[in-house]
């Protein structure tokens, strides 16, 4: 002969259950955006790296024409390196 759960025990374990797959929903969309996020950092990475190396090319010019010295971003103004 089967026996049964009492109404408040049922309602306990189908109130944990419930919980449970909530938080399995929300964990499985926070993994969701992660991913997300890790992607676009992996892309930002690479706009940083091809972002660094047209920058040094630009330095690289720039000592040719005017020698190596330390460039003020917000005016242009050169101050050579002695």
């Amino acid at each position: 002969m089967s026996q049964k759960l009492s109404p408040e025990e049922l309602k306990q374990f189908q109130d944990i259950r419930k919980a449970i797959y909530e938080s399995m929903s929300i964990s499985g969309e926070l993994n969701y955006q992660k991913t997300l996020i890790e992607l676009e950092l992996e892309n930002l990475k690479e706009t940083i790296k091809k972002n660094a190396i047209v920058e040094r090319d630009l330095l690289k010019g720039f000592g040719s024409k005017y020698g190596n010295g330390s460039i003020d971003p917000e005016t242009g103004e050169i101050t050579p390196i002695q």
